[in-house]
C-alpha cells in the first residue's frame, strides 16, 4: 500500500489569497517565482514582458518583478465579476465577419 505524501509548503501557499502573498513579499521576484504564484508558466510571464503587458524591472539581463506592482496590475486587469459594474466597463466591439 502506498501512502500520500505530506503536504508541502507550496500546497499550503495555494490556500492563501494571491494579494496576501504579494503584500507580504518585500523583495523582487523572479519570473519563475511569479509564475508559481499565478499558476502560469514562466514562458507566459516572459511573453507578457516582451509585449509590455506586465510591470517589470530589467537589471542587466535579468527580469524582476515588484510584488506591489504585480498586485496593482492584477487589480487593474480583474474581470467584471470582481465588483466592476457593467456600466463602468468600456464597451467592446467585435469586427463583423
Amino acid at each position: 500500500m502506498s501512502t500520500s505524501p505530506a503536504p508541502t509548503t507550496a500546497a499550503s501557499e495555494c490556500r492563501s489569497d494571491i494579494f496576501d502573498q504579494l503584500s507580504k513579499c518585500e523583495r523582487l521576484l523572479t519570473a519563475k517565482e511569479l509564475a508559481g504564484m499565478l499558476a502560469i508558466s514562466p514562458k507566459t510571464i516572459y511573453s507578457y514582458v516582451e509585449r509590455n503587458m506586465i510591470p517589470y524591472y530589467k537589471i542587466e539581463a535579468n527580469i524582476r518583478f515588484r510584488a506591489r506592482d504585480i498586485a496593482n496590475w492584477l487589480r487593474d486587469h480583474g474581470c467584471s465579476r470582481l465588483g466592476v459594474p457593467e456600466q463602468a466597463r468600456p464597451a467592446t466591439t467585435r469586427p463583423a465577419f
